[in-house]
């Protein structure tokens, strides 16, 4: 028989207080101890277990305090504040925020320039942006000269006489530059074909390949027709001469007669002794043959003689260059990052090359070298084309018996210096050098123009890269050290970059690999340039920044692209990450012409494989097949040692077969209900496009090596796996550290990042009755205060344990860690949500830890009942992060993979959708399964979340 509670009293043997709204001696629920009436002042809670914080009032603490003293408490019941309402707040409890329009104190100030009049009510920072015309956090600044439009984002087109244009609509006052057209007023349309000048009045003159010529000097860009010449082609040849830049007399015409421009044939016929179209060959008559072959025979031989001792010539002198091409300085000495710190500038050293051809005596050794000499690339093989259709065969090939194929490919590579370098190694220029023998050519460098009164001030340690049929697309530089800063934005500025690629943090392993060359916030001067930071965009693996750089009243907008995963030496553990970096890389102002601006820490490692790659992809496309031998011979002649390891050279391979296979996956959202249904149309029984792409994510998901789980796999840890096949991978497992009896640091889990987060969540099995402990030092270790239960819960299956109290008063104990269920609800009719109180009782720590346990997915079922119901779960689960995570999510279905696997992709994709309005199904479920090669782990799976996107917009709409 049970015995009810005194008044105030609930829970086993009545031994908690309730707090409930009347006071103690009020009656609360018997075994929930829920307060009927609500929570007494300064408690809230499903059971008022809880204190208010400092900064809220009302009934169950749900009201936050708005004061202009911050440090006030306001009054409890009410939210009067006695020092007034803080900025952005109005009414007696202020708890009203400023009008739309308005915000400050007492909301009097006005969002002026803010777009759409609208600014944060508290601060007047212009949430959307600012008016055309002005720029700034507060919209209050004006658009500098030149610049226009919304947030001044915009250049000015080609205003006549250099005149800035109007800040607001981007127009042209007093007309257009020569060269441009003023349809639009705004001057950004050049002239149309065969039209140049001022209002594009004037014609093109006679230019090479059809009327087309510099839109602004109408100048022909690639010569003259025939038969003209001049910068503008609109001279005719005078008489007596045609041809190409009229180079060419004509032939022996009638009466002297000139010839046709174009052609040359001459108009009226030949003089006597001459026949054919031009008049050139002359009529050989019988009498006259043997004379003729006797002069034709002794110029023959003489001509053969001049020949043979020029041919003598070249190859002594090629010899004399041979025995100058191995320098032994170059093996010196091997200092730190695996380069050779020699302060010396030699040619041509290469620590494999072999013992070259014996020298012979020359009359000339003594004679100094004036040229760069390529003698060590003598016997190498240069060229390795593979067609795309064979490259994932030719991959698997070369990576057998260790990837003995491609190491023997990477060691046709010259290694060393291989080019003149005398601007390098100049005294003044030593110490512009990060490495003593990573140096620009001469050749090949980027030549600043020279400061005045600083005669050696136009070297810089970069180097121009050609693309594919794009000269100087790229500039390979080193990370900028100290000494480097100023040049490398002189250098930006000069070459019009507007896209900088980093590919190295600042400070890896205790070493520092680049000098930080921009201001974390605000504006900073580098010598003539000034660097404004505009937005800074955090990704998983990498950063966007945005600059706004000025010089002489010129401003420019300049992205820097920061891949922060990437350690010096090696490459990217796989792919798909550095793909996604490089599509935002392209996606950013495509029409610029200028240089993409690149730089590690050395500026050849892990930027030659950047380069090298985009090079080989606008290959691909040209060609239908790849040559990267060939790529890296040709950026090694430009700078040394690019692609630096043979690790880089293989990756380079497995990001082209990623990037070729896959193509571009990546779907605007205003066009992606057209691109599913087109992908999931079938014709004649074929495969549909989404079936192949499935079948490429199969293709190319890594393979988990069982040394790369060496520690799931030891004896100890053996019987906490409920799968054998489903195992941690070393790299991305949590270590557990609260000590508990009987437990070590293992538990069966890997992180796995966000869109926008590393580590953002926690993905493991449904505890096992021997892992409960571990599960809850794992919950405590890192902070996690979300779970989420997506498989059911069978009593009868004794490998499942209860790892919650089901009771209320109730705590279950781990070693120092006390678990206690605070509430319990339905509030959804797929989710029921508890929420525990998890202690720590040596360090007297308290946290609320919230669990959202998905009903409507059952165990049998590959896909949960519907889509909309998972998107719920989502909603809820991101909703309590936003609001109170301060460590990963944590995710658990039975086997941690096959439910799992959908919430957290489902996540990335939608994170992406809202951040930057495109769907990428692919990436997300390659991502994932870097980590945990068993998520999605069926073709339907992955349609599901093609269907969970289309859900997800309709919801929207």
């Amino acid at each position: 028989m049970s015995i009810a509670c005194p008044p105030g009293k609930y829970g086993w043997n009545c031994n908690v207080e309730c707090k409930c709204k009347q006071g103690t001696s009020a009656r609360c629920d018997e075994k929930t101890g829920t307060c009927d009436d609500g929570c007494d002042v300064d408690r809230y809670g499903p059971h008022c277990l809880f204190a208010c914080p400092d900064y809220l009032y009302g009934d169950g603490c749900m009201n936050q305090c708005h004061c202009y003293n911050s440090s006030e408490i306001c009054d409890r019941r009410s939210g009067v504040c006695r020092s007034g309402c803080a900025a952005g707040w109005v009414g007696k409890s202020c708890d009203k925020k400023c009008v739309e329009g308005k915000y400050g104190i007492g909301c009097a100030n006005i969002c002026s320039n803010c777009f759409n009049s609208s600014c944060h009510h508290e601060t007047g920072k212009c949430l959307l942006g600012c008016k055309s015309g002005y720029k700034g956090e507060f919209c209050n600044q004006e658009c500098t000269d030149y610049m226009y439009g919304k947030d001044c984002n915009f250049r000015c087109g080609k205003c006549a006489g250099g005149k800035p244009c109007d800040t607001k609509t981007g127009e042209c006052p007093f007309g257009c530059a020569p060269g441009y057209s003023y349809d639009d007023r705004m001057c950004i349309t050049e002239c149309p074909t065969m039209l140049y000048g001022q209002d594009c009045r004037k014609r093109c003159g006679y230019c090479k390949d059809g009327p087309t010529c510099h839109h602004e000097t109408g100048v022909c860009k690639t010569g003259c027709k025939l038969g003209y010449h001049g910068d503008m082609c609109l001279l005719q040849c005078n008489d007596h001469f045609y041809g190409e830049e009229c180079s060419n007399r004509c032939g022996s015409c009638k009466n002297n007669g000139t010839c046709d421009k174009a052609s040359g044939n001459c108009l009226y016929g030949c003089s006597d002794g001459f026949i054919g179209a031009d008049c050139r060959t002359a009529i050989v008559r019988s009498p006259e043959k043997s004379v003729t072959a006797g002069i034709a025979a002794g110029v023959g031989a003489f001509t053969g003689v001049i020949i043979i001792v020029i041919i003598i010539i070249l190859i002594l002198r090629i010899r004399r260059r041979n025995k100058m091409s191995v320098s032994k300085s170059y093996m010196d000495e091997v200092k730190e990052d695996g380069f050779i710190q020699n302060e010396r500038c030699e040619l041509l050293a290469d620590s494999r090359i072999e013992t070259l051809q014996k020298e012979i005596e020359d009359n000339n050794k003594n004679e100094e070298m004036a040229e760069p000499i390529y003698a060590n690339l003598n016997g190498r093989k240069q060229s390795s084309p593979v067609k795309l259709e064979d490259l994932h065969a030719y991959i698997v090939k070369n990576k057998e018996n260790n990837c003995d194929g491609f190491r023997k490919e990477f060691e046709e590579l010259p290694m060393g210096l291989l080019a003149l370098c005398e601007v390098a190694r100049r005294p003044e220029n030593k110490a512009k050098n990060r490495y003593g023998n990573i140096v620009a050519y001469d050749h090949s460098r980027v030549v600043l123009e020279p400061l005045l009164n600083e005669p050696y001030s136009d070297y810089v340690n970069a180097s121009f890269m050609d693309g594919y049929n794009k000269p100087k697309a790229f500039v390979a530089s080193q990370g900028p050290n100290k000494m480097m800063i100023r040049d490398f934005w002189r250098m930006v500025w000069q070459q019009r970059v507007s896209k900088i690629v980093m590919l190295t943090n600042l400070v890896e392993a205790c070493k520092k690999k680049c000098e930080q060359y921009w201001p974390d916030d605000g504006t900073m001067k580098y010598g003539d340039v000034t660097v404004r930071i505009v937005d800074t965009a955090k990704y998983t693996d990498f950063i966007i920044r945005t600059f706004e750089i000025s010089k002489d009243d010129n401003s420019r907008i300049v992205k820097q692209f920061h891949f922060c995963t990437w350690s010096d030496h090696g490459a990217p553990t796989y792919p798909t990450t550095l793909l996604a970096f490089r599509r935002k890389v392209q996606s950013f102002n495509p029409e610029s012409t200028a240089p993409i601006l690149c730089h590690c820490s050395a500026g050849i490692g892990r930027t030659g494989t950047y380069i090298g790659l985009h090079y080989l992809l606008d290959q691909a496309m040209a060609e239908g097949q790849v040559d990267v031998l060939q790529a890296a011979h040709n950026m090694r002649s430009n700078r040394v040692n690019m692609i630096q390891t043979c690790e880089q050279y293989i990756f380079v391979y497995d990001a082209l077969l990623e990037a070729i296979k896959a193509k571009d996956t990546t779907i605007p959202k205003s066009s992606f209900r057209a691109a599913f249904e087109e992908m999931s149309q079938n014709e004649n029984g074929n495969e549909t496009s989404l079936e192949k792409q499935y079948e490429i994510v199969q293709l190319l998901s890594p393979t988990i090596d069982r040394s790369e789980c060496s520690a799931a796999l030891m004896e100890e840890n053996l019987g906490k796996n409920r799968f054998r096949n489903v195992l941690p991978v070393n790299r991305s497992r949590p270590f557990l550290y609260t000590p508990v009896d009987g437990c070590n640091d293992y538990i069966n889990a890997v992180f796995l990042s966000s869109y926008t987060q590393k580590d953002r969540f926690i993905v493991t099995q449904m505890p096992l009755p021997n892992t409960v402990a571990d599960f809850w030092r794992m919950i405590y270790d890192y902070n996690s205060d979300a779970i989420v239960m997506l498989n059911e819960f069978d009593r009868n299956d004794k490998s499942c344990a209860l790892y919650w109290p089901e009771e209320y008063g109730y705590t279950e104990e781990h070693g120092p860690l006390s678990v206690e269920l605070l509430s319990s609800s339905d509030v959804d009719p797929d989710v029921t949500l508890r929420i525990f109180k998890l202690s720590h009782m040596g360090k007297g720590e308290e946290r609320a830890v919230k669990q959202f346990m998905f009903k409507s997915w059952p165990d049998y079922k590959m896909l949960p009942n519907s889509v909309t119901s998972l998107l719920r779960l989502h909603r809820q689960v991101t909703d309590w992060y936003k609001q109170n995570g301060k460590g990963p999510v944590t995710i658990h279905c039975m086997n941690g993979a096959s439910k799992s696997g959908i919430l957290v992709a489902t996540s990335l994709i939608l994170e992406r959708l809202e951040l930057d309005l495109e769907v990428d199904v692919y990436q997300a479920v390659k991502q994932i399964r870097i980590n945990r090669p068993q998520f999605i782990e069926s073709f339907e799976q992955y349609q599901f979340l093609y269907q969970m996107v289309l859900e997800y917009l309709d919801s929207q709409e």
